[in-house]
């Protein structure tokens, strides 16, 4: 009888530690766990404040007839979120992006910080756009890094051409 109180006794110790060292492989991961939501969080954080929208009347876009000579369609978008945006960015008209692009910021200049314009001035001798002709505007753009990260910011627009 006194064999069952050992044989017992060295189940009960085998059991701590074999549960001891799972203890110890589920702490662990769920520490790499808790490392990488954290950092989704501050990578998503970023992302809240980055937007951009159209600025201006949509039915009223300046745009220069090709039958004139001139092929210059001028946009204006302006940084909506609280972050600074980057000036690298794409814009496509009815899908198609331009083939050569013009930008100014107003009224820095240089950095496009929240509440600025950025001035857009699309030239393309393919364009065939004519007085009240509609345009589909896509732009899409990217954040200067927040936190180490940049994040990008869409803008999709139905717009009617008037010729300059």
């Amino acid at each position: 009888m006194a064999d069952g109180g050992a044989s017992s006794f060295i189940m009960l110790v085998t059991a701590l530690l074999i549960s001891g060292s799972v203890s110890t492989i589920l702490i662990s991961e769920w520490n790499k766990v808790a490392r990488v939501a954290e950092s989704d969080e501050r990578k998503s954080y970023g992302s809240l404040g980055v937007s951009v929208d159209f600025a201006g009347d949509p039915m009223m876009v300046g745009f220069e007839d090709p039958a004139v000579g001139d092929d210059e369609l001028t946009v204006y978008v302006i940084n909506s979120g609280i972050h600074e945006m980057s000036t690298t960015f794409e814009l496509l008209i009815n899908g198609v992006a331009p083939a050569t692009m013009t930008t100014s910021i107003s009224p820095s200049g240089t950095d496009w910080l929240p509440g600025y314009l950025l001035e857009i001035t699309a030239s393309d001798n393919t364009l065939t756009y004519t007085d009240g002709d509609d345009a589909s505007l896509f732009f899409v753009g990217i954040s200067e890094p927040i936190q180490g990260y940049q994040h990008s910011a869409t803008m999709n627009k139905e717009v009617r051409l008037n010729e300059i």
